[in-house]
């Protein structure tokens, strides 16, 4: 909104840029950044130049309207998910979004006498095929490919690191992840058995209405 073309950053102080930059940023842009963008400019106005900035304001205003409004519809479906009682939100990665799409995908959790039937039904647990004296396991490409999708991301939001300190969300999964890997797993067949471990801790607290005991350790 305020740099809608290069021109705009003419009389822009690196301060305020800098200002800018680590706000947008959370602080992963600096200082350099600011000189560096300063130091570069080209003046690539064109005739109705003021038009064309007008055009990308308007698509900002339009964009930050839609995000209003996904906030606004979180808030209702934060309602919404309250009357079914569920306890996913206690685990670190699991909003009000993925919560409603675990819920919605799964339906009734009695449908599911085990965890393994959950895993089963998301495709999750391997297919073994036999031959002869031969067994071999696959992976399933059966099952609710929409819930599968929800478990394997998020595997990847409690064992990988996020944001610019590079935090982990859980750092028992994020050790469990790396031990599959020490013992010779693929990184997707290490993210699989962090999947088949997250169906076991959804089907119970679904189950049994339990909170998530989220660890207490954070690795930087």
């Amino acid at each position: 909104m305020k740099y809608p073309s290069p021109q705009a950053l003419q009389d822009t102080t690196v301060e305020e840029l800098t200002a800018m930059l680590e706000l947008h940023s959370y602080k992963v842009f600096r200082e350099p950044k600011a000189r560096q963008i300063l130091s570069t400019l080209d003046d690539t106005a064109v005739q109705m130049q003021h038009v064309r900035d007008m055009a990308v304001q308007s698509t900002i205003r339009q964009l930050q309207f839609n995000l209003n409004e996904l906030k606004e519809l979180e808030k209702t479906l934060a309602h919404v998910l309250d009357g079914f009682g569920t306890t996913l939100t206690s685990m670190r990665g699991v909003d009000t979004v993925s919560a409603a799409q675990l819920l919605s995908s799964i339906g009734d959790i009695s449908r599911f006498s085990t965890p393994a039937k959950l895993a089963k039904y998301a495709g999750i647990a391997p297919t073994t095929y036999a031959s002869g004296k031969n067994d071999k396991q696959y992976a399933n490409q059966r099952g609710n490919r929409e819930l599968n999708s929800l478990f394997y991301n998020l595997a990847l939001r409690v064992t990988i690191t996020a944001s610019a300190k590079k935090v982990v969300m859980n750092s028992h999964f994020h050790d469990y992840y790396r031990r599959k890997l020490s013992e010779g797993k693929t990184k997707r067949q290490a993210l699989k058995c962090v999947q088949r471990r997250l169906v076991n801790i959804v089907w119970n607290m679904l189950k049994y209405g339990s909170d998530y005991d989220n660890p207490d350790k954070v690795i930087p």
